[in-house]
């Protein structure tokens, strides 16, 4: 019995965690959205991109899927 109990407390948790994770997923690409639109603003200071400045890639984000699932990365 307490492992049945302990199996479902560990389901509950991951249904918690997996929800949790899906909200901050919404949440970076709603603020990425609103990053992107400040950036195309002359208005707001400091959000437009220096267009001699390159941009350095940051893993994980904004990585192409297929190279990643063909070097067998994260």
């Amino acid at each position: 019995m307490e492992h049945d109990e302990q199996a479902e407390r560990m389901e509950h948790d991951a249904d918690q965690m997996e929800e949790h994770s899906e909200k901050i997923g919404e949440r970076i690409d709603d603020v990425q959205g609103d990053w992107e639109r400040k950036e195309q603003d002359p208005a707001v200071p400091g959000a437009r991109p220096d267009p001699e400045a390159e941009e350095e890639p940051v893993a994980g984000v904004n990585t192409d899927e297929e190279v990643v699932s063909e070097e067998g990365g994260p």
